[in-house]
């Protein structure tokens, strides 16, 4: 009989500290040798949040009118009795006002020249003529000190954590690199925004208090006391209230990390916390049906309930957490208060834009009813949702009923238990097969029109999953550290996060490297994802002999596919336009064949200019992918075959997006050339006689890169040229 679920032994094989330097190492030549800026985009995610970061060092205030005077109109601005100020969470400005702080005090120059009526001649003063700071430098430095490096940071933690959970190094580098280099994570962990910080923040709490679940688990099987563990609580508090800090949506997030650490404080008479949990929705029922004493009453109740679960040491963890959530909490009161005049209103309550203003008057700040066309594009659009983004996601909800498989499932069963449990597997079987055939028929049924598609197609969507998430509860194979707790908190923060942006009216955010709004669940997807995989390749050989290399192959193919489509996106052009339908084949492709590079090291350390300048990122690129391809084989056929199937995965996972290229897309390619930075240096147009002596080959090939560049007119020119020298004619 197998270990119960709460008893398992900490699996051996973690990875050791170089194996986890060396893919850090990898993924650091990623993030640092890139640089995607491109201001002509006047990206206003990232301009309004720099702009506080100045307004507060320079001016002291969070008002950001001088600094907009000074570099340019940004949009997402709150107003206030003429008063402008970012609309957005301000974590992000906040992490950023040590270091431009520091960058001043270093340089001895500011970004913004000072206000006129403050200035004194500069013979007066010589230091008010002084050299200001380069904006583009500025954003260089603020990005690498509160995106780049905490990502890198957040990387180490996060490969050593995912390394406890599985024996399989391939399994391991496949999600790790998948989730850093091959998720929008990448894109946002190279933007001074705050979408980034969300996921490291939750992926921080969740590590922290998997490590206290942990030990409580071991000192339970000890029979000893368990630790009051003060600095993971606080740690928890601090990152779990961080998540709403940097992006408001994330308050779903921070609501379920809350209710966990609530649970990791009982120690007492532990029934009364189910019931303390009934009373709770009673009293937000009651609450919304305009029930106040009821609903205080049933909330007081169940406080009373809680507290008699508690003992001193369980007060001691809260105050901890709290302790560490209070900061973050405060700093965006503060911040609501002294802006907007009452901690409780955030900044959409006063948008500049008259059409967001009026979106965001809708409802709660914008969410109204739930959309199924947000809902279902968020997940799966194969322009810009998470599983097509990142293949290896489309294993997560196999991996969330992995973690939330009860006790009695874990063991041994008699064979009672196993027939009802093949009974169940089987209807929920069934259904899921019907669900997926309804899918089928109601997509030929939109075939032509698809108005309404996402409305009929959402709750089969919706019945399909819930079906097989249930199968998985029933089959899967539990994790090697299994954590219900964990489970739930993450299955409630992804149906959370998903709720609340699916409602909102501006649910696509404008132009983005996938669902931006959904970047907070990376590391909940790429955990889950992994639980699923790893319980396949845990089965035993003799049974399954195929099931390693298979699923290794696949883990690799969709963490190589995933850096091909998001990756590259990610490093050379972050503010994908919403047009693009297959941005990979529709707009990066098209850069690299022009060669079209961001700004990067190679060309500020070595000058060398194009595709050359790359050499570093195409090199550290090269190199995962050979880790990925060889997968767990050591004997070089079964190399050679592992590489060949992630390959072959990898070609499969490409093809959605292959067969959503639009031609007429070629147009919104040309904008993203011209607003590209750096440009293409000017090439001096070929002489009359060099043009008279080109072939057809040459005149086609000079016709094509003229219609990239732009140049319609020129490009019609050539292309009747190669057609008047074409055979034939």
């Amino acid at each position: 009989m197998s270990a119960p679920q709460d008893t398992v032994e900490a699996p051996p094989g973690s990875p050791t500290r170089g194996q986890s330097a060396f893919a850090v190492a990898l993924l650091a030549v990623l993030y640092l040798w890139v640089f995607p800026y491109h201001p002509a985009v006047n990206n206003p995610n990232e301009n309004v949040r720099l702009y506080m970061t100045v307004a507060l060092v320079d001016d002291h205030t969070f008002a950001i009118n001088r600094v907009e005077s000074t570099w340019g109109y940004t949009n997402d601005k709150s107003i206030v009795n003429g008063r402008l100020f970012s609309s957005k969470a301000p974590g992000t400005s906040y992490l950023g006002v040590p270091f431009y702080w520091a960058l001043t005090k270093i340089t001895g120059r500011h970004a913004l020249p000072p206000p006129p009526e403050a200035a004194p001649p500069a013979r007066a003063n010589p230091a008010a003529a002084r050299p200001l700071l380069d904006r583009t430098r500025l954003v260089y430095f603020l990005r690498l000190c509160t995106n780049v490096l905490p990502g890198l940071v957040f990387a180490w933690f996060w490969h050593r954590f995912l390394g406890r959970q599985t024996r399989s190094r391939a399994l391991r580098e496949s999600v790790f690199f998948a989730t850093m280099a091959g998720s929008s994570l990448f894109a946002y962990s190279e933007v001074f925004a705050g979408h980034a910080h969300n996921a490291f923040c939750l992926g921080a709490a969740m590590m922290a208090l998997c490590a206290v679940s942990e030990g409580d688990r071991e000192a339970l099987n000890r029979g000893a006391t368990r630790r009051t563990r003060a600095g993971l609580f606080f740690l928890a508090g601090l990152f779990g209230a961080a998540c709403t800090m940097f992006e408001y949506p994330a308050a779903t997030a921070t609501l379920s990390l809350a209710l966990w650490i609530a649970a990791l404080g009982v120690e007492q008479r532990k029934g009364l916390l189910w019931l303390a949990g009934a009373l709770l929705p009673l009293a937000a029922t009651l609450a919304v049906k305009h029930h106040p004493k009821a609903a205080l009453a049933c909330a007081a109740g169940a406080l009373g309930l809680y507290a008699a679960t508690l003992s001193w040491q369980s007060v001691a963890r809260l105050a901890s957490a709290g302790v560490g959530g209070a900061i973050p909490t405060g700093l965006t009161l503060f911040y609501h208060h002294r802006c907007f005049g009452s901690p409780f209103k955030p900044g959409y309550s006063y948008l500049e834009n008259p059409q967001f203003r009026e979106e965001t008057s809708q409802g709660f700040f914008g969410a109204t009813q739930f959309s199924w066309e947000a809902g279902l594009r968020l997940w799966f659009d194969p322009a810009f949702g998470l599983v097509p983004s990142t293949a290896i996601f489309v294993a997560c909800v196999w991996g969330f009923g992995a973690y939330l498989k009860p006790v009695w499932l874990d063991g041994a069963l008699s064979p009672q238990q196993r027939l009802r449990r093949d009974l169940a597997s089987a209807l929920l079987g069934a259904i899921a097969v019907g669900t997926l055939a309804k899918m089928l028929l109601v997509g030929r049924a939109h075939s032509v029109n698809h108005d309404g598609l996402h409305a009929a197609l959402g709750p089969w969507v919706v019945a399909f999953l819930a079906a097989l998430l249930g199968a998985a509860i029933l089959r899967a194979r539990v994790p090697l550290r299994p954590n219900r707790a964990l489970g739930a908190v993450m299955l409630l923060s992804t149906m959370g996060i998903t709720r609340l942006i699916g409602m909102m009216n501006n649910w696509r955010g404008g132009w983005q490297v996938g669902p931006r709004y959904l970047v907070t669940l990376v590391p909940v997807l790429g955990l889950t994802a992994l639980a699923a995989l790893d319980g396949v390749w845990r089965a035993e050989p003799r049974d399954k002999a195929w099931a390693r290399p298979a699923v290794t192959a696949l883990a690799a193919g969709g963490a190589l596919s995933s850096m091909l489509l998001t990756g590259l996106a990610s490093a050379w052009f972050p503010h994908i336009p919403v047009e693009y339908t297959a941005p990979f084949f529709e707009m990066v492709l098209p850069l690299l064949r022009s060669g079209y590079v961001p700004h990067n090291a190679g060309h500020f350390l070595f000058h060398l200019e194009g595709l050359r300048a790359m050499w570093g990122f195409f090199l550290a690129f090269a190199v995962i992918a050979a880790v990925l391809l060889r997968g767990d084989a050591r004997r070089p056929l079964a190399v050679l075959a592992q590489s060949l199937a992630t390959l072959a995965f990898t070609l499969l996972f490409l093809v959605p997006s292959a067969l959503a290229v639009r031609p007429e897309n070629a147009a919104v390619t040309r904008y993203v050339k011209s607003a590209f930075e750096p440009a293409l240096p000017r090439v001096t147009p070929p002489s009359a006689q060099a043009i008279a002596r080109e072939r057809v080959d040459e005149t086609r090939a000079r016709a094509r890169r003229l219609a990239e560049a732009g140049d319609s007119a020129s490009a019609m020119t050539a292309w009747l040229r190669a057609m008047q020298q074409s055979p034939g004619r």
